[in-house]
């Protein structure tokens, strides 16, 4: 493995690489919910801590708690869910949608609380991969069919994934970057939350390709928590400071976007290779233009329609299976073909 020279580390940042590098990939395939669950559905509603009332009536209830609504990957992934029931068309199935608001011990309540109402399914994409494993385990150990949905938590805890394999999506960004600056240079790198399970697989994959690229040195290594503003601040530190960057990854779209507003503020856009990952709307506009020079596309709708699809039939008590759904580079030249594939059906 590539050894990283001049890195800018906080210690708890060190402390996360460790845990960072070991592997998150579920190991169970399949599972299936208890047999003789009710069929099905109905709408939204918010969450309580009352125990589940629709038992005789013969409703099917999801949890789902997400890990940031102000987050637009994840307002897709809900927009997606919401879609998807609709689609169903069957009032007998409620969808509850919570919002973690990204603090682990917030998101954990919610599972409790999707236990003590005995939904019949719960969908999480969680906090932190670490964290959130006891609680995801306490909700199978219930009887409740869990799906793990775009991030996953940390072993097998009788949970069954949906998403994009995050180090995958490290790969193409950090390959494409790679091939950009003739690989060498001085490369930042902005995470997410650390502890997150896309910002360890994500990293995962970026020491995957660096260890083929002795010349390129990581310069800089802090997380931005997803945050456009956070990753802006930052970048305009490095700036100011004259620190020296040919490239600057970034694990999501809204820290690629902050870090370009920085760079082209100090007047060094064209001299600095900036990506991200999602392709979501922002990000499509701004490659397209010419201005961020990638993304990876990570299919939300797919991911936020196949995690209630998949609750539902566990809920009726069929087997599902774990799903990837594989990352795409999104560059200057192929950005249109994109826009239709971020877009909510009406």
């Amino acid at each position: 493995m590539k050894k990283i020279k001049k890195v800018i580390l906080p210690a708890l940042l060190i402390t996360a690489l460790f845990s960072g590098c070991t592997s998150n990939k579920n190991a169970a395939t399949e599972t299936a919910a208890p047999a003789g669950a009710e069929t099905a559905a109905s709408t939204e509603a918010p969450t309580s801590g009352t125990e589940k009332s629709d038992e005789a009536s013969g409703k099917i209830v999801i949890g789902c708690t997400l890990q940031n609504l102000s987050e637009e990957f994840m307002t897709m992934l809900k927009g997606a869910m919401e879609i998807k029931l609709e689609e169903m068309n069957d009032a007998n199935i409620e969808l509850i949608v919570n919002d973690a608001e990204g603090k682990p011990d917030k998101q954990a309540s919610q599972l409790d609380s999707f236990v003590a109402q005995k939904v019949d399914a719960v969908i999480i994409s969680p906090v932190d991969a670490d964290a959130l494993a006891p609680a995801v385990k306490s909700v199978v150990d219930a009887g409740i069919p869990v799906i793990t949905c775009s991030a996953d938590v940390t072993g097998d805890m009788g949970q069954v994934w949906v998403g994009s394999e995050n180090e995958n999506g490290g790969e193409i960004e950090m390959q494409y970057v790679a091939e950009q600056i003739g690989g060498k240079g001085k490369i930042a790198i902005l995470r997410g939350p650390l502890g997150a399970f896309a910002e360890q697989g994500r990293f995962r994959g970026y020491e995957t390709v660096l260890a083929n690229y002795p010349d390129i040195e990581v310069v800089f290594d802090q997380t931005a928590n997803w945050q456009r503003e956070e990753a802006m601040a930052l970048v305009e530190n490095l700036i100011t400071a004259g620190t020296e960057l040919d490239a600057i990854v970034c694990q999501n779209d809204g820290m690629a976007l902050g870090a370009l507003e920085a760079v082209k503020a100090a007047g060094k856009q064209g001299e600095i290779v900036v990506t991200g990952i999602d392709a979501i709307q922002d990000a499509l506009d701004s490659v397209k233009a010419g201005e961020l020079n990638a993304t990876c596309f990570q299919d939300a709708i797919g991911q936020g329609m196949g995690a209630l699809e998949m609750a539902v039939k566990a809920a009726n008590g069929e087997s599902i299976s774990r799903n990837n759904i594989p990352f795409e580079l999104v560059t200057q030249e192929n950005a249109d073909e994109y826009y239709s594939r971020i877009k909510l059906p009406e």
